[in-house]
């Protein structure tokens, strides 16, 4: 091999290692609404705010638990978005946890959200040891790569 290509070998190399692919960026995660579970009469309120896989995500289950996240990462297979942080859970007085009211916290979580609307789009949270998964009923999420 010549001097110029090698050179221009090198280059190409040096580029790919300097900037990875554009596959391998954080997803963004918008949207909001409520959600609800086929097996309980449960909603829940949501609403998501990452860009570049770090964010804000907000979840309100009247009667149950307020969750207020701080997304810390978040990756996207197979057309659902997985991102995970930390959390301030909120428990109201009596509710059906039997936990005593107040706050805990920072709670690890992890999420997982499916892009669509009412019917389509599903969230499903994993906090506390519980796992809370739902389909939209009224808005959106949108995921984008």
């Amino acid at each position: 091999m010549g001097l110029p290509r090698m050179v221009v070998a090198t280059g190409f190399v040096a580029a790919g290692l300097a900037f990875p692919a554009a596959a391998a960026e954080a997803p963004s995660l918008t949207g909001g609404g409520v959600a609800g579970e086929a097996t309980s009469e449960m909603t829940t309120q949501f609403a998501l705010a990452i860009s570049a896989g770090s964010g804000h995500f907000e979840c309100l289950m009247p009667g149950l638990m307020n969750v207020q996240a701080t997304v810390t990462s978040a990756d996207i297979a197979a057309g659902a978005a997985r991102f995970e942080g930390t959390a301030t859970v909120t428990l109201p007085a009596g509710n059906p946890l039997g936990l005593p009211p107040g706050k805990i916290g920072p709670a690890p979580f992890t999420a997982t959200a499916v892009p669509g609307g009412p019917g389509v789009g599903q969230l499903d949270l994993k906090i506390m040891g519980m796992d809370f998964p739902g389909t939209v009923e009224h808005g959106q999420i949108t995921i984008r790569a």
